[in-house]
């Protein structure tokens, strides 16, 4: 068997050092490229956290997220009587204690306010039938039922963390609710107002007087009723 003949390898020209293409720059390049791209990554991360944090802040700074639900209100008058399941109610013609505390969007709110009539309702949370109803009054509010110069207000009571739909101020949040709900921690504002059952209704005229208290699931045209007996007296 005859020895592999190898031909010589053919010496390649040789390249001058001027004419030599250098892989460095390219290579310093794309690192400076990638560093770039990383702080640009970890920038759009941050700020959609920020974004995400603030969002979270935004929709929680109105609701009880920032306002404890144990916040208590304070009764300044004479407590009204319990609302007796049958006969006259013996808070008709009475003044109506002022309520005052925080507001669930952070700011004080006093109920009633001075020479506004007002419709006053009092939910818990856990309430099936504060459940049913809220969406009523919300939809009758937005189709424009409520006279001009009545204020409706809410009152937050009996809040427990412990019983379904809490917390409050999300359960109003995903109904749309509009009005002010004062934070009712210590339930002295419900206790103060005779509330027997919930729903419950107050209404109170511009001199601050009740003209009414009822409770339970109120139908659209109860609530006209409602509110035309303290427009009455609306400015």
């Amino acid at each position: 068997m005859s020895p592999t003949t190898r031909r010589p390898a053919r010496p390649r020209p040789a390249q001058s050092p001027a004419t030599t293409p250098s892989r460095r720059p390219l290579v310093v390049a794309g690192i400076v490229v990638a560093v770039v791209l990383a702080a640009l990554l970890v920038a759009l991360v941050a700020g959609s956290r920020s974004d995400d944090d603030a969002e979270t802040s935004d929709t929680a700074g109105g609701t009880a997220a920032t306002v404890p639900d144990d916040t208590p209100a304070t009764v300044a008058g004479t407590p009204l009587p319990a609302l007796p399941e049958n006969g006259a109610d013996p808070a008709v013609g009475a003044t109506m204690p002022a309520l005052s505390g925080t507001a669930l969007d952070g700011e004080p709110v006093t109920i009633p306010a001075d020479g506004r009539p007002t419709m006053i309702v009092y939910l818990a949370h856990w309430c099936p039938h504060c459940q049913a109803e809220v969406p009523v009054v919300q939809r009758w509010v937005d189709d424009g039922r409520l006279p001009a110069g009545v204020d409706l207000v809410a009152v937050s009571t009996a809040a427990d963390e412990r019983r379904p739909n809490y917390p409050p101020a999300a359960w109003l949040e995903r109904e749309g609710w509009t009005a002010r709900v004062l934070v009712d921690g210590d339930d002295a504002a419900a206790t103060a107002s005779g509330v027997s059952a919930f729903p419950f209704f107050v209404a109170v005229d511009g001199d601050g007087t009740v003209v009414a208290r009822t409770s339970g699931e109120l139908t659209p045209q109860q609530l006209d009723a409602l509110a035309a007996a303290v427009g009455q007296s609306a400015p």
